[in-house]
């Protein structure tokens, strides 16, 4: 089953902080954004005569091996003396058998808790039905280990009972790739959390947020309550349109090798160019949200480029030779954002491409034997494909 909407799971947590909160709620996904605030709701739900305690995990080393493997159906359930062990190495769960010293019952929270969950996850399974009354355990951690079979059923039966909650990315595009950035979560959620700030956007402002801010929730919020604060909270004014907000954003920006792509072949200069300096200013993230290695950022950037501008020289050689433009990009086994790739194709012209592309080598074979800045070769790039500054030939370079 597919994740669902990091939104939707916050309004399913809503539902749950409502009640008398359950022994034990998991708190997990690739967004460090959403789990946070997920771990916030839940720690104010908490009972105010209740002992707290909140353990940072993220220190612990893994003593086991990574990732998530085949369950193990051989692995016993842990016996009393394991579980005695287990504890002894996880005091903070002894709270949880109620009869504390302050309070009747208690409640611990392990944030940043993988590697906490892959020691003590068979000790909480085992340790659960053993709660004390009004007592609870929560823990946030980006993956759940569940090679244990007890620990798998225990997720299970989480999941099966509403107390296990995932919290992936929201996406910048729409899965109906016919459709434009306006329809995706991303926009959306900035639409949704500009309006609850009192700074109402229209989609199309709030994609220039995006763009010139970043994708990522924690900097769009702070971005948005920034603007609040330069300009005021009225929830009953117009929506703002990209024009109002000239001058009121920060000047961070965040971009891949897919912007400058998209940016070069639709000939939109001043995107191209900050595309070019956020990727090194700012760096470029790849799909798991870590930071990619700057060494990494121009080839990718380049090959990525290369590879676009060839396709489109051939969807335009295609054009020229007959074919319909409608019918262009199925035939490269385009099928996703076909109608910009045939409007891009009608627009750029052969030469155009051609020289874009012997442009780009130039650029790459600069990077392998003049040993400067990859941005430097990138801006020198983007000279010649907008402003048609000659190309320098192997003469030039003394090959």
């Amino acid at each position: 089953m597919a994740t669902p909407n990091p939104e939707e799971e916050l309004t399913r947590l809503a539902r749950l902080v409502g009640k008398p909160l359950p022994p034990l709620v998991l708190v997990g996904g690739t967004n460090d954004f959403f789990r946070a605030e997920a771990t916030d709701r839940l720690l104010a739900a908490v009972p105010k005569d209740a002992e707290l305690r909140t353990v940072d995990a993220g220190a612990e080393r893994d003593g086991g091996g990574g990732g998530e493997g085949d369950v193990d159906a051989d692995e016993p359930a842990p016996a009393d003396a394991d579980v005695a062990v287990g504890l002894a190495q996880c005091p903070e769960l002894q709270d949880l058998r109620g009869g504390g010293l302050f309070a009747r019952s208690a409640y611990v929270v392990v944030r940043r808790g993988a590697v906490w969950w892959r020691k003590h996850g068979a000790t909480v399974a085992a340790l659960l039905p053993k709660f004390g009354k009004g007592c609870g355990l929560i823990v946030e951690a980006k993956k759940f280990d569940k090679r244990k079979k007890v620990v798998a059923a225990l997720v299970k039966t989480l999941a099966d009972s509403g107390a296990l909650f995932d919290f992936r990315d929201l996406y910048d595009m729409p899965y109906d790739r016919s459709k434009g950035p306006f329809e995706a979560e991303l926009c959306k959620w900035v639409v949704s959390r500009a309006a609850k700030l009192g700074v109402p956007l229209a989609p199309d402002a709030a994609w220039l947020v995006v763009m010139q801010v970043g994708k990522q929730p924690a900097e769009l919020l702070a971005e948005l309550e920034r603007l609040r604060d330069r300009v005021g909270a009225d929830a009953k004014r117009r929506p703002f349109k990209p024009e109002d907000l000239h001058g009121k954003l920060t000047c961070s920006f965040e971009a891949t090798p897919f912007d400058l792509a998209d940016a070069v072949l639709g000939d939109d200069r001043r995107a191209a160019w900050r595309a070019v300096r956020a990727m090194f200013e700012r760096g470029v993230r790849s799909k798991d949200g870590k930071a990619m290695d700057s060494g990494g950022v121009f080839p990718f950037a380049t090959s990525w480029l290369y590879n676009q501008m060839a396709t489109s020289l051939e969807g335009r050689q295609l054009a020229d030779s007959g074919v319909a433009p409608r019918d262009v990009a199925a035939r490269l086994g385009i099928y996703q954002f076909g109608d910009r790739f045939a409007e891009r194709v009608q627009r750029l012209p052969q030469d155009k491409l051609r020289r874009g592309l012997l442009a780009l080598h130039n650029c790459q074979r600069g990077s392998r034997l003049t040993g400067e800045d990859p941005d430097v070769l990138l801006e020198r790039f983007l000279a010649q494909w907008f402003d048609g500054v000659p190309i320098p030939t192997a003469e030039d370079l003394d090959l």
